[in-house]
């Protein structure tokens, strides 16, 4: 792990448009790391230490930010699907290339990740923006395979809410403005399965099975390429009864324990909690690119945003960004309509 980005030489891109729109039904070919980093054991430690951890469906329900959507607030129960409702954990170690816990610098900086990701893109500039991780409970294989949020030129993580931002990326509406993402994810897990799958060539191409969960890793385009989480834990494993969005997990220096408000849901050994760790990094072509975007050169305001979907026959937008953003029937029409979810 070292410094943070580097400049190479230009890559192919199409003039003017900050990301390539050749990307799938092919996505970027990922690259493996059979070794993610030198001390697996102290990412074990760090998730001890660094809970409590939240439903990652937050993103798509609140109209927080990321660095907010795990602070410990309790909202009114939100009305979200029942396959959001699952037994993973969010953490968020480094948001908006800030560590936000202890050792997250080190992590942002990832060298390996950064020059794997510079290659990928043609020899551009890579800016390491988020670490986090995801811990998951012993349950069977997910019933979906995903992709992540996007960004873009003007609306991010800092101002839109997460089902917004994916539905901005699903519809293809915007395009001219999306800044490309790379994710590197390693896993940091000795207990039984909890295998990875993914879809290197589109969904509807053959996936992948990434079977060695304990420090290796997989760099790849994963706001296009769908990812998947298999079993975790023996045959037969259920989640938690009772979870909602609200619950959480901890470590309470013995085990892991699961909450919701004042009740104790489940409590599992360390070796039963599946964690993986995400490194997401900004892609630019250039140096140039890098302070355009900085500047919001060429970006897009949520008003314009709401714009582009209202302009669509069959879709209802209430009028102006708090309305709208405030708004549960829109959020489930947009979500219901454009979502990165794919059932199986």
């Amino acid at each position: 792990m070292g410094a943070g980005w580097r400049v190479g030489p230009v890559g192919t891109y199409d003039s003017g448009v900050v990301i390539r729109p050749d990307r799938p039904a092919g996505c970027l070919a990922p690259v493996l790391f059979h070794e993610a980093v030198t001390d697996p054991e102290s990412i074990r430690a760090m998730g001890r230490t660094n809970g409590p951890y939240f439903m990652p469906a937050r993103y798509l329900v609140d109209g927080r930010a990321a660095e907010q959507a795990g602070d410990g607030e309790r909202k009114e129960r939100a009305d979200v699907p029942k396959h959001l409702i699952g037994p993973t954990w969010r953490g968020d170690w480094g948001v908006g290339g800030r560590a936000m816990v202890e050792g997250a610098d080190a992590l942002l900086g990832h060298t390996g990740f950064a020059e794997a990701a510079s290659a990928m893109f043609g020899g551009a500039v890579v800016v390491p923006e988020q670490v986090f991780v995801n811990l998951t409970t012993p349950c069977s294989g997910q019933g979906f395979s995903h992709t992540d949020i996007p960004e873009f030129v003007g609306a991010d993580r800092s101002n839109a809410p997460g089902w917004l931002l994916q539905a901005m990326g699903v519809s293809r509406l915007f395009e001219d403005v999306r800044i490309p993402i790379v994710t590197a994810v390693s896993w940091f897990y000795r207990g039984e399965r909890g295998y990875f799958r993914y879809w290197p060539e589109g969904r509807d191409a053959a996936s992948v099975r990434h079977e060695d969960v304990w420090n290796s890793g997989v760099l790849g385009d994963n706001d296009f390429m769908h990812h998947q989480v298999e079993r975790t834990g023996p045959a037969g494993s259920l989640p938690p009864p009772g979870l909602t969005i609200d619950s959480s997990l901890d470590h309470d220096g013995s085990r892991w324990i699961v909450v919701d408000g004042d009740d104790v849901l489940a409590e599992f050994d360390e070796s039963e909690v599946r964690l993986s760790l995400s490194w997401k990094a900004k892609v630019y072509r250039d140096e140039a690119e890098r302070q355009d975007v900085a500047a919001g050169v060429g970006g897009i305001g949520l008003d314009e945003v709401l714009a582009r979907f209202a302009a669509l026959p069959d879709l209802d937008v209430p009028d102006g960004v708090d309305a709208a953003l405030g708004d549960d029937g829109f959020r489930i029409a947009l979500t219901g309509r454009w979502n990165g979810y794919r059932a199986d």
